[in-house]
């Protein structure tokens, strides 16, 4: 573990968190791992921070509850610069906490934030699937009703990117598999890509980011940010729990309860939802298939269910 200085407190950058940023990042990950302390303590100084708790780590980022000078208890976010979580800081300030965490301050690179605390031991993965979709389909709701601001990567853009893409990558991943999921997917690109669609997306809702809060009984936290149709935010609640769908017997059927369910709590139209889950849960599969040639993922399943 390395000891970061907080004053009168120290945090602890968990050794599992360290080397799953190396193992996945490389280089890279080694080179921002040797500036995490420092990102970290230059933080606490400039907005007069210090750490009051154990560190939390996710996938990306490493969270530390702070203290600040005039008691106000926050949480200081220190992530990998990557691609999809560019955004966050942007759509955090967007939203300016109706629905969503508070963001109190950031560094230049958006990377490094100051959040209002919440609560990272209460997450809707504690509550009954059911409940937590209309939570999910609530604060989406609330969420959908601002536009993007610019500088948010585009849903229009990104549609042109896979229809390139892949068709490639099934080829040369899934050669001998049924190509009609494929074909759906590459049609709603053609046909919902080019929508304009600029509600700001949070891209990532599913139960594990939805947390526990004294503002509000919960709200999000970590998004991508996007610029598209409210429909592709539907598919992290689908994929989440799965386990909870395949053990009511009929997996079709259960794929689509959950989606219609999601649709209803947060006013989102069912075709494009259908249409844009199946879609991502191809791309994705693709994504990951690069990875691990035979992923246990129920990605297919889900596509099969809404083709």
């Amino acid at each position: 573990m390395t000891a970061v200085n907080g004053g009168a407190a120290y945090a602890l950058i968990p050794d599992d968190f360290a080397a799953m940023i190396a193992g996945r990042e490389g280089a890279a990950g080694t080179a921002w791992l040797a500036r995490l302390p420092a990102l970290i303590e230059s933080a606490l100084q400039e907005w007069a921070c210090r750490v009051d708790g154990a560190a939390a780590s996710g996938y990306v980022a490493v969270v530390l509850p702070v203290r600040c000078a005039d008691g106000t208890a926050a949480a200081l976010k220190v992530s990998f610069p990557d691609r999809e979580g560019f955004a966050e800081a942007t759509a955090l300030a967007t939203w300016g906490g109706d629905g969503a965490v508070r963001l109190l301050t950031r560094d230049r690179s958006g990377f490094v934030l100051l959040l209002e605390r919440v609560h990272a031991d209460r997450s809707l993965l504690d509550v009954g699937v059911g409940e937590a979709v209309s939570v999910i389909g609530g604060l989406l709701r609330r969420l959908h009703t601002v536009a993007a601001p610019p500088g948010v990567v585009r849903l229009a853009d990104e549609s042109v990117r896979w229809l390139e893409q892949l068709p490639v990558a099934w080829d040369r991943l899934r050669p001998d598999a049924d190509r009609r999921l494929l074909d759906a997917a590459l049609s709603t690109l053609r046909e919902l890509g080019p929508a304009g669609d600029d509600t700001l997306l949070h891209r990532d809702l599913h139960y594990g980011n939805v947390l526990a809060a004294d503002r509000e009984p919960w709200l999000a936290i970590d998004p991508k940010g996007l610029a598209g149709h409210p429909a592709y935010d539907v598919i992290p609640v689908v994929w989440n729990r799965f386990d909870e769908i395949a053990d009511e017997g009929n997996l079709a059927r259960g794929v689509r309860r959950r989606v219609d369910a999601l649709c209803e709590a947060a006013g989102i139209d069912r075709e494009p939802a259908y249409r844009w889950t199946l879609t991502r849960a191809v791309e994705d599969l693709l994504w990951r298939m690069d990875n691990d040639p035979e992923p246990d993922l129920p990605h297919v399943a889900i596509a099969q269910a809404l083709g």
